[in-house]
C-alpha cells in the first residue's frame, strides 16, 4: 500500500542568523525489501527513491550490481514534498515522505513490531546557519557547515555561531512524525 508520514520542524533564529533547510533527511523506516525493521534510509528531495542502509552485508539479489554499496539498497521511499518557510524569526520545514509498505516479519528479529510508521519513529534534518555579525566583519567562511537536527535529542537545543559566539538557533522540540493519509 502506499503511505505517507509528514515531518515537521520548527527553529527559531536572532536577526544575527542565515539559516536555510538542506533536502537532504534520514528517517528510520521499516523496510519490506530487505525485511529488517527500523533501518536508516537517507533521502533527498528530488530523488527517485531512498537509499535503506540495511546491514553490513549485501543482499542475495544484490550481487553483480556495481553502484549499490555493500548493505545498502534503493528503497521505495522519497520526498514527495518540501516547503520551507520563514515566519518573522521562525523557521518551518514541512516534508512529506511517500513510500510503499507492505506487513512483514523482521528477518534477523521475528518478535520485532513492524508498521508504516515503525516501533520508534526518528528523523535526522539537516540544516546550515550562518552569522551577520562574522560576515558584516569579513569573515570568509562565516557561512557554517552542515548541522543537523534529530527526533532523539535532549530538547531544548541552542545553536550559537562558533567563531564568535553569537547566539544563531534555538530548537525547542523535536520534529513532528506524523502518518498521514
Amino acid at each position: 500500500m502506499l503511505s505517507h508520514v509528514e515531518i515537521t520542524a520548527r527553529v527559531a533564529v536572532t536577526e544575527a542568523a542565515h539559516f536555510g533547510w538542506s533536502t537532504k533527511v534520514e528517517y528510520s523506516h521499516d523496510c519490506f525489501v530487505c525485511r529488517r525493521a527500523g533501518r536508516t534510509v537517507s533521502l533527498r528531495h528530488g530523488a527517485e527513491h531512498g537509499v535503506c542502509h540495511s546491514s553490513q552485508s549485501p543482499l542475495e539479489w544484490q550481487a553483480g550490481q556495481g553502484e549499490i554499496r555493500p548493505g545498502t539498497h534503493p528503497a521505495p521511499i522519497r520526498v514527495t514534498g518540501f516547503d520551507s518557510a520563514g515566519d518573522g524569526a521562525t523557521r518551518t520545514l514541512r516534508c512529506r515522505l511517500s513510500f510503499w509498505w507492505s506487513p512483514f516479519t523482521d528477518a534477523e528479529r521475528p518478535g520485532a513490531q513492524v508498521g508504516e510508521l515503525g516501533a520508534g519513529p526518528w528523523v535526522r534534518l539537516f540544516y546550515r546557519v550562518g552569522c551577520h555579525a562574522c560576515r558584516d566583519a569579513g569573515v570568509d567562511d562565516w557561512y557554517g557547515g552542515e548541522q543537523s537536527v534529530q527526533t532523539n535529542l535532549v530538547w531544548p537545543i541552542t545553536r550559537p555561531c562558533a567563531r564568535c559566539g553569537t547566539g544563531l538557533v534555538t530548537i525547542s522540540g523535536p520534529p513532528a512524525i506524523n502518518l498521514v493519509g
